[in-house]
């Protein structure tokens, strides 16, 4: 049992009414969870808002409703809270309810568009290279000791979730937790129980402008990240982390690949297939030359925000270097999935432009002159639609063939949505449409040339293709495979 005086006391926020010897058994937001004793939050979401649910979590046994201010329901058989900030209440309330379990944990929070899954990884295997006990949570799911939890696909879960994680960790021993934080989550509070002890930034470029609207919203759920952190570091090469690192409040890092002015930037920068990705950090007047085994142009900026996140950690030099050169696979981050001596397949999230961009920029500067990219892709459904046709342009201008498919789909119509993408689609350049996913795999594998690098991007670390009818099993690696065996035959 736990006090609701406490918890509200715990998040910062002191009740007008008396609630002295009030006591509840866990915090619910979804009224089908509500157990008897249990506290309910009413939160409001995009479609449903939870002051709807009420009548039925008291039914459950809520003996508490925490709502906003502007609720106007009441029952004689629960207490109702009314509090200026839901969403923040219920944050800090499950941590209190949890023992604020970061407060024994030194939290490093990775936010950007792009990278982060990446970045996060890089930095929990440096520090596990040292000998200290990281555990880690963001997109491919929560990690610590070989333990896996599933996390819904979410980036950063809920509060119910994530503290409760993060007491499992710190009971069972971990030093540090690395984790991503979203776009999403900051702006709906679930980060507000905790203070990391550094916050990093990737990049900040155009993407869920369908949840916030515009790129100035979007900005400012980032920044709220850096009004939490102790410290910020920020790589500095796109105009929204300049300004992010001039606006912000904590103490502050720079980092840039090429800024002179930066205290980490990156020098002597090489990469290829066969070797990886290498260059020298330069931190002040002393030079570390690091390896990472992940070849593209991006992984350069990823191994440049880690390694100095890293430094201002106090990590030396040695699990720096052994941390980024140990990390083999990023899953579903420019994953070579087959390679036949004759083709090469690639898994890579890349699902903005901007992403988009980087990764063909970056296999355009490897591959030899006589290799063709064959870039296969889609956009989501449901999603930010003033992407479509910007990933349309620029699949058009870097790839050599170009297959546009579905990815996830949802509501929508799939040929709808590649309809909106072709209207940035350069069509000189050679393309084919093939609505199903699973058939436009198997065709860019069955009809590749001699040399083709083929990059089936959008999908990374997902294991489902999200349709009208739900998500269903989707495993691209598998597809590939099969389609390899099919090829062969084919000769």
């Amino acid at each position: 049992m736990y006090s609701l005086k406490e918890l509200l006391d715990g998040a910062e926020y002191t009740c007008k009414r008396e609630i002295d010897g009030i006591y509840v058994t866990g915090i619910k937001s979804n009224s089908r969870d509500v157990l008897p004793g249990n506290a309910f939050v009413c939160l409001k979401g995009c479609k449903k808002n939870g002051e709807d649910y009420t009548a039925e979590a008291i039914r459950r046994g809520a003996k508490v409703i925490i709502c906003d201010k502007t609720c106007g329901k009441c029952d004689k058989n629960a207490v109702f809270v009314r509090v200026p900030s839901v969403r923040s209440v219920y944050a800090k309330m499950v941590s209190a309810m949890y023992g604020n379990p970061s407060r024994g944990l030194k939290i490093i929070a990775v936010t950007g568009t792009n990278g982060k899954t990446t970045v996060c990884q890089m930095i929990a295997s440096a520090i596990c290279e040292s000998g200290k006990r990281c555990a880690f949570i963001g997109t491919l799911g929560a990690f610590f000791e070989g333990k896996r939890t599933s996390l819904d696909t979410m980036t950063t879960p809920d509060p119910e979730v994530l503290y409760a994680l993060l007491k499992e960790y710190k009971d069972g021993g971990a030093e540090y937790v690395v984790m991503e934080a979203s776009s999403h989550a900051l702006s709906l509070g679930k980060l507000d129980g905790l203070t990391p002890e550094i916050a990093a930034i990737t990049n900040l470029t155009a993407e869920h402008l369908d949840f916030h609207g515009n790129m100035d919203s979007y900005y400012e759920a980032k920044k709220i990240l850096f009004e939490r952190a102790k410290k910020g570091v920020f790589l500095c090469d796109d105009f929204y982390t300049v300004k992010m690192y001039d606006e912000a409040s904590c103490e502050k890092v720079l980092c840039s690949v090429n800024g002179n002015e930066a205290k980490y930037r990156a020098e002597n920068i090489g990469y290829s297939f066969e070797n990886g990705t290498v260059f020298t950090l330069v931190k002040g007047e002393s030079r570390l030359p690091l390896h990472s085994p992940i070849p593209a142009e991006f992984t350069v900026s990823n191994a440049l925000l880690a390694s100095a996140v890293l430094s201002e950690l106090g990590f030396d030099d040695i699990s720096i270097y052994r941390g980024l050169a140990s990390l083999r696979l990023v899953k579903g981050r420019m994953e070579r999935v087959a390679s036949d001596g004759e083709i090469s397949v690639f898994i890579d999230f890349a699902h903005t432009p901007d992403a988009l961009s980087k990764l063909l920029n970056s296999v355009r500067r490897i591959r030899r002159s006589e290799q063709r990219i064959v870039t296969l892709f889609g956009c989501g459904g449901d999603r930010d639609r003033t992407k479509r046709s910007l990933m349309g342009a620029v699949a058009s201008r870097l790839s050599d063939f170009v297959i546009i498919t579905e990815d996830n789909s949802r509501s929508e119509e799939p040929s709808a949505i590649i309809d909106e993408i072709m209207l940035g689609f350069d069509k000189s350049c050679p393309h084919v449409r093939i609505e199903n996913r699973k058939k436009a795999i198997e065709y860019a594998v069955m009809n590749a040339e001699k040399g083709d690098i083929i990059l089936l991007c959008g999908k990374g670390h997902e294991t489902y293709e999200i349709g009208k009818n739900g998500a269903v099993p989707f495993s691209e690696r598998d597809i590939v495979t099969q389609a390899l065996k099919m090829r062969k035959k084919g000769k």
